[in-house]
């Protein structure tokens, strides 16, 4: 329960099916992964990207908190320098980055993606099932500590939340005062 709607139970419902499945999922990014499409990316074990693809989480601008998981999982892969550049700097990070850096397995199209996937499928089921149970195994899932979710409810029912969505539908930068 660490989002306040229904698309934030819906999403973390889906990131949880995908961590839990006990098959490696391999993920194509093929443009922006925008907000849930960086959470979606980073659910599945391996990411394969577009050269034109970036990753994006622009909460900062939205006025919002990501959940601990979002945060702990994106910093054990793409290590804590680019999770910060994402989350608190609010920047994209481009395919090239995301390869340097770990977040990306492999650059490439849908097809490579495909390619991969298969060949995975020939490997040892058993083995797999264990190597994703540690690898997930990386904190993402430890409760919020009570200030943390103070703060995550805060953000998402602060009037900074609802001047960004103003500020969003009028076309114009938000004003945030930190409230």
């Amino acid at each position: 329960d660490a989002f306040p709607d229904a698309f934030g139970e819906t999403l973390e419902g889906m990131l949880t099916a995908i961590e839990r499945v006990s098959v490696p999922v391999v993920a194509a990014i093929n443009g922006p992964a925008v907000g849930a499409g960086t959470q979606l990316a980073i659910a599945c074990d391996l990411r394969v990207v577009a050269p034109e693809a970036f990753f994006e989480i622009p909460s900062t601008r939205l006025g919002i908190a990501v959940s601990n998981w979002t945060i702990k999982r994106l910093a054990a892969l793409a290590g804590g320098g680019v999770a910060r550049t994402i989350l608190l700097g609010g920047e994209r990070v481009h395919a090239d980055q995301a390869y340097t850096c770990g977040l990306a397995n492999k650059l490439g199209d849908r097809d490579v993606a495909v390619q991969w996937a298969h060949s995975i499928t020939a490997l040892a089921p058993l083995a797999l099932r264990h190597l994703k149970l540690v690898f997930n195994d990386d904190g993402a899932h430890d409760d919020p500590t009570p200030a943390q979710r103070a703060a995550f409810e805060a953000a998402w029912s602060s009037a900074d939340m609802k001047e960004a969505r103003r500020a969003r539908a009028e076309k114009r930068a938000p004003k945030f005062v930190g409230k």
